[in-house]
């Protein structure tokens, strides 16, 4: 090969590492929140309610990864001593991660719709059936992207009477691709999806897609 004159070869590993690179090191492709109302709300409900209590159901489709999700909670819950004080009381927020989700969810959903603003009104239950749940995977956010996922159904009913009152679905989907991608998702992963799948809730229990401004005393 004469002097000076680029070697293909060179060329070509170059530019793979180039790509490689740009794989690697890709922000995440984003974040979907999607809500589909199945039934709507009755209108006097909308900003007018408060939630008394949460159960959550878990499909058979998400099962299995939520297993493995709860083993993770379980081992952080192991790792971490529980603070001395009645068993009944309300766990603090920096302890949600230990939490199965049956409990954790319910705390979430009860502090975000306490910040939209959702404290009187009349009494609601939701039942949440989680029928997707899942993490992204490292090895596939590094070839395609990989989601984090949780998405379900939400029943809205009396909290006296039980009466049903509406039913929504809703889809929170987070991507992340590359080092960088995952980096930038960071921990609490399956609490971040639980507060973005609580401010669905609160959104549609609102009629605002806006959490209102806490004004300083």
């Amino acid at each position: 090969m004469a002097a000076g004159k680029p070697c293909i070869g060179g060329i070509i590993v170059k530019y793979v590492a180039a790509l490689l690179s740009l794989v690697l090191l890709a922000a995440p492709a984003g974040a979907a929140k999607k809500t589909k109302v199945i039934e709507p709300l009755p209108k006097e409900l909308i900003g007018h309610a408060t939630v008394a209590a949460t159960t959550v159901v878990i499909g058979e489709t998400a099962q299995q990864n939520f297993d493995k999700l709860e083993a993770k909670a379980a081992n952080k819950n192991a790792a971490v001593p529980a603070p001395s004080g009645a068993p009944d009381t309300r766990a603090a927020t920096d302890r949600y991660a230990t939490l199965p989700f049956a409990k954790m969810l319910p705390l979430v959903v009860e502090d975000v719709t306490r910040e939209w603003g959702l404290t009187s009104g009349r009494p609601i239950k939701l039942v949440v059936t989680i029928d997707s749940i899942k993490t992204a995977n490292a090895g596939m956010a590094m070839l395609l992207g990989s989601n984090d996922e949780l998405a379900g159904t939400v029943v809205v009913a009396d909290a006296v009477s039980g009466d049903k009152l509406g039913e929504i679905y809703v889809d929170v989907l987070n991507s992340s691709s590359g080092l960088l991608g995952l980096a930038i998702r960071g921990a609490g992963v399956r609490e971040k999806l639980a507060t973005a799948f609580a401010g669905q809730i609160a959104v549609q229990l609102s009629g605002s897609k806006h959490k209102p401004k806490v004004v300083a005393k």
